[in-house]
């Protein structure tokens, strides 16, 4: 809102000294006039021209007096009234430090009894002390760095692995679901306020085997090492956090936003992540076994060495997604998006990439044996030395690709596109052309068609004859 009295002080204190200099301008030219306009008005030495000229210069002087008077009354009450304004801003000044001082005084306080609520021997005192610390980070975001540290450390030592006996008496087995007081912590540390530049929290090393964190706000959160077995973390916000070498086996991860996150090692077998966000992620040498990932968005992840046995992956967008030497065998790729993606020396046997998008892919010696493709989009890829030995390509297009010593042997060509394809050195022993394109395809000699198999739709090169047995 606009400081309308502000203005309007100052407005009047202009005034103010316009009127008091006006006076003293006045009072200046009364006393002027006393010397002059007397013999001016009244000259002559007659009684009445004196008795005048005294009755004028007298008249004057009380005027100037007067003037003057009046030019001190005003410049006094400026004075006055300004240091009435320093006072009260002197006031004003302590009453908030004095407000400020009680304020802390009273967080001191909030905080110290929180704390002494988590020490307690009872779930519902443990619990009030979590809450009233929540409390304390909504009142005072000055304090929420600090909140989060306690609760990020009251999980960790809640759910530490109980220390060998030295009888050798077993310990009692891990609880399979975080302890009430403990799901509460992590509730609490998922819906804080975000502060720029505050840790979210720091989970590391902790047991959170079942833990319930649904659309918890983790970004950038610190969870290496933890063990999140079996833990529901749908929708959570967890970008840029760092999850080195976690546990998330059957973990329910849909929706979860995982963008530019650190997963080196993670263990995600039999995970669910349909629809997560895994953009710019980092999943090197990750066990994704049998994981769910419909439709996940890995655009720019590295999954270099990672392990997708057998993985779900229907939909998923992987385009210029790094996965040097990835196992994807038996992995559900159909319709997937993998352009640009990368997947030199990949383990795809048995893998099903049907109607996948592979333009401009990179497959250097990857494994694609007993792999289908049918109607998959291999325009410009490169496959030099892949092996896609009894492979199913049935209406795929590999216009302009690389199949530098390719192995085809038994492979399904049926109906396929290789316009402008690079042929040279490939094994076509066996491999199934009918009604293949192969017109303008580079590199293909004519013992190659002789121990392939075509029939009368197949299009060849010119120079190449049909073979008798097509």
């Amino acid at each position: 809102m606009t400081d309308n009295g502000g203005a309007a002080r100052r407005t009047g204190r202009r005034w103010l000294w316009i009127i008091a200099g006006l006076a003293g301008a006045g009072a200046v030219a009364a006393v002027v006039a006393i010397w002059h306009l007397p013999e001016r008005m009244y000259p002559g030495t007659t009684d009445g021209a004196v008795q005048a000229r005294a009755a004028l210069q007298g008249g004057l002087l009380t005027a100037a007096a007067a003037l003057t008077a009046v030019a001190g009354a005003l410049i006094a009450l400026d004075e006055t009234r300004q240091a009435n304004t320093e006072t009260k801003r002197a006031n004003e000044a302590s009453d908030v430090r004095e407000r400020s001082a009680n304020a802390n005084t009273h967080v001191r306080e909030f905080y110290a009894t929180a704390i002494g609520l988590l020490s307690s021997d009872t779930v519902d005192g443990r619990l009030g002390g979590l809450y009233a610390l929540e409390r304390l980070a909504t009142d005072s975001p000055d304090d929420q760095r600090t909140v989060v540290e306690v609760l990020s450390a009251f999980v960790r030592e809640h759910t530490r692995p109980p220390a060998p006996d030295p009888a050798g008496t077993p310990p009692p087995p891990a609880p399979t679901t975080p302890t009430t007081d403990v799901q509460a912590a992590l509730t609490i540390l998922g819906r804080l306020p975000a502060h720029a530049g505050e840790v979210r929290a720091d989970l590391t090393d902790a047991h959170l085997t079942g833990a319930v964190l649904f659309r918890a706000n983790l970004a950038g959160a610190r969870l290496d090492r933890a063990n999140l077995a079996g833990a529901s973390l749908g929708g959570a916000d967890l970008a840029g956090a760092s999850l080195s070498g976690v546990n998330l086996a059957g973990a329910s991860l849909s929706g979860v936003n995982l963008a530019g996150a650190s997963l080196f090692g993670v263990n995600l077998t039999d995970a669910q992540l349909d629809e997560a966000n895994l953009t710019n992620a980092r999943l090197d040498r990750a066990d994704l076994t049998a994981a769910v990932l419909f439709e996940a968005n890995l655009t720019n992840a590295r999954l270099d060495e990672a392990n997708l046995a057998g993985a779900s992956l229907f939909g998923v967008n992987l385009t210029d997604a790094v996965l040097f030497g990835v196992n994807l065998a038996g992995a559900r790729l159909d319709r997937a998006n993998l352009a640009g993606a990368v997947l030199n020396r990949a383990d795809l046997t048995n893998a099903r990439l049907d109607e996948a998008n592979l333009i401009a892919a990179v497959l250097f010696e990857a494994d694609l044996t007993d792999a289908r493709l049918d109607g998959a989009d291999l325009i410009a890829a490169r496959l030099d030395g892949v092996n896609l030995t009894d492979a199913s390509l049935s209406g795929v297009n590999l216009a302009g690709a690389s199949l530098f010593g390719v192995n085809l042997t038994d492979a399904r060509l049926d109906g396929a596109d290789l316009t402008d394809a690079r042929l040279d050195g490939a094994d076509l022993t066996n491999a199934r052309l009918d009604g293949a394109n192969l017109t303008r395809a580079v590199g293909l000699v004519q013992g190659q068609v002789d121990v392939a198999r075509g029939d009368a739709e197949t299009r060849l090169p010119p120079g190449l004859v049909r073979p008798a047995s097509w």
